[in-house]
């Protein structure tokens, strides 16, 4: 899965996250992945806090498809830019984390195991 695959895949499987798209595309003359990630972790937090679930699974069960199907850049975006900057050594992100498929919560054990 390319970048532009995983953008493609975003509007039509989450299609509440456009206009945060939108708006970063438009803000940087095109696609910035870390910072576009860090914009839908952003989203994926805020859409866990409001209760929103039906769009938090979609979204994180596309950015648990992208961890294990892409190109290295995108999957690098994904590891740093939403599983790392969750802060998953802070325990008050735990609640959010259970909420994560398996394979994001596994990246989360694969990067404390390095931590260690």
């Amino acid at each position: 899965m390319t970048a532009t695959y995983f953008l493609d895949a975003l509007a039509r499987d989450v299609p509440e996250c456009q206009a945060v798209v939108v708006e970063h595309l438009e803000d940087n003359d095109g696609l910035l992945l870390h910072l576009l990630t860090a914009h839908l972790r952003r989203f994926a937090i805020q859409s866990f806090e409001t209760g929103q679930r039906d769009i938090l699974e979609r979204l994180l069960e596309l950015v648990d498809v992208v961890l294990r199907d892409v190109t290295d850049d995108v999957q690098n975006a994904m590891a740093v830019s939403f599983v790392e900057d969750t802060g998953w050594w802070d325990p008050a992100t735990e609640p959010f984390i259970e909420a994560w498929p398996a394979g994001l919560r596994a990246e989360v054990d694969r990067q404390r195991r390095q931590r260690q």
